[in-house]
Formats: structure tokens, sequence, C-alpha cells
């Protein structure tokens, strides 16, 4: 059985998820998928405590003037700085992550944008990641609804970039519902 890719898309907590699960409410953009390697993604509204600009300081001593907050972007390599960005940018180690959008992560990124003249249109920085290792998702999918379960829907830039915290699982939500109905009519 050929696997079907899902980069590109938003794991949606459902709204039954267990309220005790650190994935409960969240909303989860996919950029890597496949058989082998398995899935890896970032969760997208779940902000730390920690401004961009705070971490560029700490990082070389980099003064980057911006208000964004790190997102936490899973339980996984929780020491890894990932950019999820538009595709109009590219630093030393960008790769693909769906359509119009690449992922970054090199120790170059953070000073590249500080110099100003220099970044993505739109992006979000994550620390950690979420990770699944191949047809653990797959399983994830096929639970019972009460049981803690995902919605899959194809990812829009809009939910990706410029929302955050709950509004951005209740859009993507609301974003799903359309989706399927679109889907059966």
């Amino acid at each position: 059985m050929q696997h079907e890719s899902r980069i590109g898309s938003l794991l949606i907590a459902h709204p039954m998820f267990p309220i005790n699960s650190p994935f409960a409410k969240t909303v989860v953009y996919i950029y890597q998928d496949d058989s082998v390697n398995g899935t890896v993604g970032l969760v997208l509204n779940r902000p730390s405590q920690t401004k961009v600009a705070s971490l560029c300081a700490q990082d070389g001593n980099i003064f980057y003037d911006d208000t964004k907050m790190v997102q936490m972007g899973g339980p996984v390599n929780k020491n890894a700085l990932t950019l999820l960005h538009t595709d109009d940018w590219h630093s030393s180690n960008t790769a693909n992550a769906g359509d119009n959008l690449r992922v970054s992560s090199d120790n170059h990124m953070l000073m590249k944008m500080a110099a100003g003249t220099d970044q993505p249109a739109y992006w979000k920085c994550f620390i950690g990641s979420s990770v699944w290792m191949p047809g653990q998702l797959q399983s994830e999918l096929d639970r019972p609804i009460e049981h803690g379960t995902w919605l899959t829907c194809k990812a829009d830039e809009a939910i990706i970039f410029e929302l955050n915290g709950e509004q951005l699982w209740h859009t993507a939500l609301e974003t799903y519902s359309r989706q399927a109905v679109e889907h059966f009519f």
C-alpha cells in the first residue's frame, strides 16, 4: 500500500482529545512525512515565554527588534530551533515544507534575519518539534474519537502565520469543517 504524504497538512486535535494530553487544543503543521522516516511537524499554537529578540540576544548577542514569541513546536528535540516561513527566503539549511512554505534550521538564520534586509514575508520560530515513527500517526488517526484523534485538512497560510493560541485551534476546526463539507458537495 502506497503512503500518501501529509506534507502541507494541518493536524487538528479533535475537541474530544483528552484535556490532560500535551496535544489538547493544538494544531500541528506537517512538513515531513514518508513511510521510511515517519512524520515531523510543528505545533503552531503554543507560544513560549521567550521572545525571538531575547533568543537572538542569547545566541551571539544578535540585536533583533521584534516582539514575536518563540513557539513550542513539540516535545522532541527541545533545543532545536526551526523557522517555518514562506518560500521567498532561504538560509544555509532550508528545505521544502509544502506549498509555498519552507523550514530552515541553522546557526545563521537569526543573524541573517536580524540584518534587517533579508527575511521571509511570513514566519514563525519554534523550539522543539512533533515526531511520529512510521505508521504511528496513522494509528492515531484511526483511533476512536473518545480516545483522542486528529482531524486533518489542507493548511492555510493565514491560519499558520496570522493566528495563535486557542484562536488558531478554533479557526483550524472551522477550516476543517468547511473543507469536509466542500469535499462532499
